[in-house]
Parts: structure tokens; sequence; C-alpha cells
């Protein structure tokens, strides 16, 4: 009995572990879909005409201090096989830094990245977004955290649409 109690954890952590990014810490999950377009042709939306100037950020609160990002359409090198996301909270200051792990090859492809924060309280964030070296800023916006925010970052026209 102990055996197959044993197979069937090592089983389930196999199978988690494409899936699930972790940073260690209960504070924090992130995951990320691979590369959304293996063929490079354009691609439609229902939000943008076009994949490639679809770049964006949705967000929204989950359970009681939880904060769900999801960026959809990043742009990575295509022989991107894993995205490590480190996240930290410091005060009102979300840092974000996304790393692709891979090999590098002469061409980008679109992937999301979602990530989930916990810990935080009702008030005003600023989330930025950072390259793969952590000191590069590629983006960054304002929300004000509370249970009911739900919204999107949109890079490709510049502007924030919110409700919360």
């Amino acid at each position: 009995m102990e055996l197959r109690r044993f197979v069937f954890s090592t089983i389930s952590v196999v199978m988690l572990a494409p899936v699930m990014t972790s940073c260690g810490s209960d504070e924090f999950w992130s995951q990320f879909s691979g590369c959304k377009n293996d063929s490079y042709v354009t691609e439609t939306r229902s939000n943008s005409a076009n994949i490639w100037d679809s770049e964006g950020i949705e967000y929204e609160a989950r359970k009681s201090g939880e904060l769900y990002l999801k960026h959809i359409n990043g742009l990575f090198n295509c022989a991107t096989v894993d995205i490590k996301v480190s996240a930290s909270v410091d005060g009102t200051h979300i840092r974000i830094v996304e790393i692709p792990i891979g090999d590098s090859a002469n061409c980008v492809c679109p992937m999301d990245v979602e990530c989930l924060l916990k810990g935080l309280t009702d008030g005003e964030y600023t989330i930025s977004f950072y390259e793969r070296d952590g000191v590069s800023l590629r983006f960054e916006f304002k929300i004000a955290y509370s249970n009911s925010l739900k919204g999107a970052f949109k890079l490709w026209k510049g502007t924030m649409d919110s409700s919360e």
C-alpha cells in the first residue's frame, strides 16, 4: 500500500511540474503557455486584429488579498521552454521579472505568462514588469487593489481599462 501511495505521489508531482513554476513561496505561483503560434503566421483575437500587436496584462482580485496577473502575448524567444517569474511586493510597489529559460533562436513567439500574488491589502499599487536582467523596465501601470478589482492594461494602445 505504501508503494502505491509513493508511486501515485511521484506521478502527480511529475505531471504538475511542467505546468507550475514556483518561486519557492506559498505567497506566489506562476505558469506559462509556451509558444502560441508555431507557424509564426498572424492570428486574430476577439480584442485585437493581430496577435503580434496585442500584448497586455489582465488582472483580477481573487480571494481576499490575492491578485491574478496574466501577461498576454508577451514576445519571448521562440526557443523558450519555460519562464521563471520572480515577484516581490515592497510597500505599494509590485515588481515582476519574467526570465525566459531555454536556448536562443533567431525568432520570437507570443506567450502568455500567469501569476498569482498573495498577501495584498486594499490600496493603490504600482506594478512594474522588468526585462530578464531585473534592471531594465519594460512597462508599469497602477491599480487600486480591492476584492472587486478586474481590468486590463493594454500595451498595444498604451491605455489602461479597469473596472473596480
